[in-house]
């Protein structure tokens, strides 16, 4: 883990480090709620953002020549959707090539680190417990700009009820923002309301 951490410090901005330390925090906290190990769901959410700040072209390739590492993502409605959308590829892409990162530089083999790793900007119904703790912090980080519930929300809703709340609250920064949520997280949110 420390070797991740060393990489995540001296290769993202202060700011963009500031976060990923803020989601792996939050995730050891909620893993502590729900029962997941406290170990995994850090070193998920400190690594969700380690290849943000690559180009597009690099974390392509970290994709195309390391894929095998989430190939057991591959069919997954998520995942098929970020790869086959071209305009949110671009924006998606570092998560599952962190994924990749993670497992081929570090070791890490752990299907549920790979997974929140790869997914924790697209999320789908059929993720792991510690795929939807990655999810729900990095987007409900205290460092982020967020509803003024939240820190409640983290404390008192069960899991799937925090992750319902989770993409409600990307879906409405989204449209109060102005711009385009994935229609994959719009199909998500629609079907979870019904």
């Amino acid at each position: 883990m420390l070797r991740v951490e060393t990489k995540i410090v001296t290769t993202l901005s202060p700011k963009r480090y500031a976060h990923c330390k803020s989601t792996g925090e939050t995730a050891a906290m909620l893993s502590d709620r729900f029962g997941v190990d406290r170990r995994a769901g850090y070193l998920a959410g400190i690594a969700h953002d380690m290849c943000r700040e690559l180009s597009f072209e690099e974390q392509e390739q970290l994709v195309d020549r390391y894929g095998a590492c989430i190939a057991f993502l591959r069919g997954r409605p998520s995942l098929e959707a970020l790869f086959s959308d071209t305009e949110y590829r671009k924006k998606m892409i570092h998560g599952p090539a962190a994924a990749c990162m993670l497992c081929h530089e570090f070791n890490v083999e752990e299907p549920d680190i790979l997974e929140a790793v790869a997914l924790h900007s697209i999320a789908d119904e059929t993720m792991s417990d510690m795929a939807k703790i990655v999810y729900i912090s990095d987007k409900l980080e205290p460092l982020r700009s967020r509803p003024q519930d939240a820190d409640e929300k983290l404390h008192t809703l069960d899991l799937a009820s925090l992750f319902v709340y989770t993409i409600a609250c990307v879906v409405h920064w989204f449209a109060e923002s102005g711009k385009s949520l994935s229609p994959f997280t719009a199909d998500l949110y629609s079907r979870m309301l019904k």
